[in-house]
């Protein structure tokens, strides 16, 4: 969602975290129209003013058929999750490098049974140390030596999940993972039997030549972060649906429904925005049959 936070971004102080409330009315506006109010919505790089917002403007989402899944901390960088399915548990996760970096884990009961959401930020190089230890901040037993933050934060999603795969019938890791597929700690989770949405739908691999294909970024100085440049293109793709079904289940991606979102600017700006956050979104058509 671009938090915005004077220390992080290049937004203006006077801008309200750039723009924040007309960000959000054009996010539940591609919400509805290019998503048509899908089952979950799972948000990362929430800000506490963010986290006042959606509360307020939730009822105008999708006729308020959302719930509002999040842990109320006001920390500067947190995951949110909206869903219209019975929820059954959910928690706040702490990884390697808490607060900074997090989780959010909801369980669902769904039409495909028991489905594990775990919405999540991995560390990006703006703040990623060595895990040295558990008297690093939020690093644990998953943690492996060499690990910086960023590495671990896979090895925690597993850890966790795994502990509850006997129950559910699929389990989800989304979000801004902060690198690319190719790179080791998303091979940490396709390693572990999750699959890539994206590339199952036959979706292209991200061309920084042409922004093809690619999730990330905004960018851009002060006032708005660049979030006013119609022209800016994409480079990577860091954003990431993973699933992993349960043992002897047989996961579809649908490829007419997975695809990115929100990549390309508005149709027309809000306020002088043609982006809603810095980052694309990614959305998945999921079926099982077991």
């Amino acid at each position: 969602m671009l938090h915005g936070l004077d220390y992080a971004s290049d937004c203006a102080p006077w801008t309200d975290q750039c723009a924040a409330p007309a960000r959000l009315r054009a996010l539940w506006a591609l919400i509805q129209n290019d998503l048509d109010c899908p089952d979950v919505v799972a948000f990362q790089e929430v800000s506490p003013r963010q986290q006042e917002l959606v509360p307020e403007m939730l009822p105008a989402l999708c006729d308020g058929r959302y719930q509002l899944v999040v842990d109320d901390r006001g920390l500067p960088d947190q995951e949110m999750i909206l869903t219209d399915l019975q929820i059954l548990d959910e928690a706040y996760v702490e990884l390697a490098g808490a607060p900074i970096w997090s989780a959010h884990w909801v369980r669902l009961k769904t039409g495909l049974g028991i489905v594990d959401v775990f919405a999540t930020h991995f560390a990006s190089s703006s703040f990623n140390l060595d895990c040295l230890g558990p008297e690093m901040t939020g690093c644990d037993e998953a943690c492996v030596p060499g690990d910086d933050y960023g590495a671990c934060h896979p090895r925690q999603a597993v850890a966790f999940l795994r502990g509850l795969s006997d129950d559910a019938v699929l389990q989800l890791v989304v979000g801004d993972l902060n690198r690319q597929i190719g790179d080791s700690r998303i091979g940490t989770l396709i390693d572990a039997g999750f699959i890539d949405t994206y590339r199952a739908a036959g979706r292209p691999e991200c061309d920084p030549e042409t922004g093809l294909g690619c999730s990330c970024c905004v960018e851009g100085g002060p006032p708005l972060a660049g979030l006013d440049d119609p022209a800016v293109r994409f480079t990577e793709r860091i954003d990431f649906v993973l699933a992993r079904p349960e043992v002897g289940c047989s996961l579809s991606v649908d490829p007419g429904t997975t695809d990115h979102w929100a990549d390309r600017p508005l149709d027309s700006p809000v306020e002088g925005l043609w982006w809603a956050a810095d980052h694309a979104g990614v959305v998945a058509g999921l079926s099982l049959a077991c």
